[in-house]
C-alpha cells in the first residue's frame, strides 16, 4: 500500500488537500479556544485597582477630570473607571543657591494621583486593564473622551 495513491489520497482514505484544510480549521479553532479561555483556564473576572501618578501638569488641563469617567482604549470605551483622584502641587527636586539638591513644590504645576478600577481576566504572567498591561512602575495612559495623560503606576491591587 502506497502512502499517497494515484488519486492523491493519503493511505487511500483522504485527499491530501482536504487533510491540510481540515488541519488548518482545527488549528484556528484551537487557537481561538486558547485565546478565549486563557492560558491557565481561568475565566473568572477579577476586580483590579491601580494607582497612577501623572506629574508636572498644567492646572488648566485638569479641569475636566471627574470620578466615574470611563477610560478609552483605541476608539472605544472600556470598563475601567476613575474611582478617585487627587490634584496636588507638583513635587520636584531642584538646586538651591549653594548647588545642593533640595525637595520643592512647584508653585504652578500640579501632580495628578488617580485610582482606576476595572474587571479583567488575569491569564498568564500579565494583567491587562483597559487594553493596557499594568504592573508597578510601568507607564499607564489615563485616557478618557476629553483628556489623555501619561502617568506611572504606583500600586496594583487585585481583589
Amino acid at each position: 500500500m502506497k502512502v499517497i495513491d494515484e488519486k492523491g489520497k493519503l493511505f487511500g482514505l483522504i485527499n491530501i488537500i482536504d487533510l491540510l484544510v481540515l488541519l488548518a480549521i482545527l488549528l484556528v479553532i484551537g487557537g481561538a479556544a486558547y485565546k478565549i479561555k486563557g492560558q491557565d483556564g481561568s475565566d473568572t473576572a477579577r476586580t483590579v485597582r491601580a494607582t497612577v501618578l501623572a506629574t508636572a501638569l498644567r492646572p488648566e488641563m485638569l479641569t475636566g477630570i471627574e470620578v466615574g469617567d470611563r477610560m478609552v482604549s483605541g476608539s472605544s470605551f472600556t470598563d475601567v473607571v476613575i474611582k478617585e483622584f487627587e490634584i496636588r502641587p507638583a513635587y520636584m527636586i531642584t538646586t538651591d543657591s549653594q548647588g545642593r539638591r533640595v525637595e520643592a513644590y512647584d508653585p504652578y504645576l500640579k501632580d495628578l494621583l488617580v485610582v482606576v478600577e476595572g474587571k479583567t481576566v488575569i491569564s498568564g504572567g500579565t494583567i491587562n486593564l483597559g487594553g493596557q498591561e499594568i504592573r508597578s512602575s510601568k507607564d499607564y495612559y489615563i485616557k478618557s473622551l476629553d483628556y489623555d495623560f501619561k502617568g506611572m503606576i504606583l500600586d496594583v491591587v487585585v481583589e
